[in-house]
């Protein structure tokens, strides 16, 4: 089961980690429009300068692009059966570019309401508060995202309640590891 959550999962991991990237290209500057469009609640930002429509293309273009990808992948290495999705959809260009923008689209809708409580409590992304919000705040940061993507994966693939869970805390795991190896390549700045 592990090893099929990861295939099933790979356009995401490798979708993410082409938007910290996407994101950097100056030439896009043009889509750095806050989500949010600057406005505030109760004169607090609702989720900030870091969530901006750039993001949600770069994440949602990456994740269609690496899913794309991944389905011939295990189309010509005979391994369709271990991905999840696949034992319920059929392997094809437009299927895999549909669930690659909702993988992506769930990705970041699912990162705002931590802003949104972030803003609140203000909390940045390098300082997280004080023992013991910090470590909810590191938690919830890791897993975010993960609800939404897993949630999606549990309805294409019909995953099981303990299937979702373990997804979710394999995805959380995955998501550390990818994210210290992008500070390590100066990518990332912080956890």
């Amino acid at each position: 089961m592990i090893a099929s959550l990861y295939i099933s999962m790979m356009p995401v991991i490798f979708g993410g980690i082409f938007n910290m990237l996407f994101v950097k290209i100056k030439k896009l500057s043009f889509l750095r429009i806050p989500i949010d469009c600057k406005m505030s609640l109760g004169g607090k930002r609702i989720f900030g300068d870091s969530k901006t429509l750039l993001g949600f293309v770069g994440m949602m273009l990456g994740t269609s692009i690496f899913s794309i990808m991944w389905g011939f992948i295990l189309k010509i290495s005979g391994l369709e059966n271990c991905n999840l999705i696949y034992k319920y959809h059929y392997n094809t260009l437009i299927f895999n570019m549909f669930t690659g923008m909702l993988f992506g689209f769930a990705y970041m809708i699912f990162e705002l309401p931590n802003s949104f409580i972030k803003r609140r409590f203000d909390i940045d992304a390098s300082h997280r508060g004080r023992f013991p919000v910090n470590i909810f705040v590191f938690i919830y940061d890791q897993t975010d995202s993960m609800l939404g993507v897993i949630s999606v994966l549990a309805v294409l693939g019909r995953l099981t309640l303990p299937e979702y869970i373990l997804g979710i805390f394999l995805g959380a795991i995955t998501h550390i590891v990818v994210n210290l190896v992008l500070i390590v390549f100066g990518v990332r700045r912080y956890l």
